[in-house]
């Protein structure tokens, strides 16, 4: 088999990507292409994608035969999801990636994410209007656009993955909600929620993510895109009320007004399960984990 190349193998997602591949395929036949050395597979820096187009033929990987690519800007926090230069790295990135020399390339598995999406009050599904309402989301729904046109001129086989709200231990670095509210507890603070925490999120557990992402890199046909998501939609409030239960700490959420517009973000998994008939982590064991791994920081 030729190689898989596996981008941003350094971050949150990328770094399990990392592990589940070469455990299922061997370190010999993986190549992590971040900017930190990995304790698994081969490495080889992406000097900030500003390579040239023989990069990896001059590098000894004239083998590749397919690309997971999950390297890209991520907001951390929600005041970056509209940093104009740092989203538009994820659009030049990308297209020196795919003008790179890769002679036997035959897949090409990207991950986008959720924010490509009009955002609606009902269920999301794979049908519904992309309205991405960040630059953050505009540049991965145009990453998703250009790499289908690419794929269909070039003959590879193209799989988009959007990806969205992932849990688990290594997201302490992001300021979303869970860690937010671990680090609270462990600073025996009381978490804070802005609005009435009513409102209902989906969330997927990081393992369940790189499963799923090595299940469809197997498959022969794809069907895109698929949205990877939680299937179990929970509120706020109980989600932080688990995440005070499991820290078994004696304290009450502070309810905070807010001036952002309350509003449900639920997907539809259907093509998932259907797909590679996903078995989630139990939202409570997950965050088990994450608790943990947290507290040992």
């Amino acid at each position: 088999m030729g190689k898989i190349l596996i981008t941003g193998a350094s971050g949150f997602i990328g770094k399990r990507l990392l592990e589940v591949f070469c455990d299922e395929y061997g370190d010999d036949n993986i190549i992590a292409l971040t900017s930190e050395k990995p304790n698994r597979g081969l490495f080889l820096n992406h000097h900030n994608y500003s390579f040239p187009k023989d990069f990896f033929l001059a590098s000894g990987f004239d083998d590749i035969e397919t690309i997971i690519h999950a390297g890209a800007f991520t907001p951390k926090q929600s005041n970056e999801a509209n940093s104009w230069e740092e989203t538009t790295s994820n659009i030049s990135n990308t297209f020196n990636l795919i003008t790179a020399t890769l002679p036997i390339l035959k897949k090409f598995i990207f991950l986008s994410t959720l924010d490509v999406y009009e955002i609606v009050d009902g269920p999301i599904s794979e049908d519904s209007s992309t309205s991405p309402i960040s630059l953050y989301g505009a540049s991965k729904l145009y990453c998703e656009r250009m790499l289908q046109q690419w794929a269909v001129e070039r003959g590879v086989s193209c799989l988009v993955l959007r990806v969205g709200h992932v849990y688990g231990p290594g997201e302490q670095k992001y300021k979303k909600l869970i860690p937010l509210v671990m680090n609270n507890l462990l600073r025996n603070e009381s978490p804070q929620i802005f609005g009435n925490g009513k409102e209902l999120r989906s969330f997927i557990f990081i393992d369940d993510v790189a499963n799923a992402i090595l299940a469809m890199a197997k498959m022969k046909e794809y069907d895109s895109p698929i949205n990877i998501a939680g299937s179990k939609p929970v509120s706020v409030s109980e989600l932080v009320n688990t995440i005070i239960d499991i820290a078994n700490q004696n304290v009450q959420i502070d309810y905070k007004e807010g001036n952002t517009v309350s509003r449900n973000l639920v997907f539809n998994t259907a093509k998932m399960q259907r797909l590679i008939n996903i078995t989630e982590t139990p939202l409570r064991k997950g965050l088990e984990a994450e608790w943990q791994f947290m507290s040992s920081l």
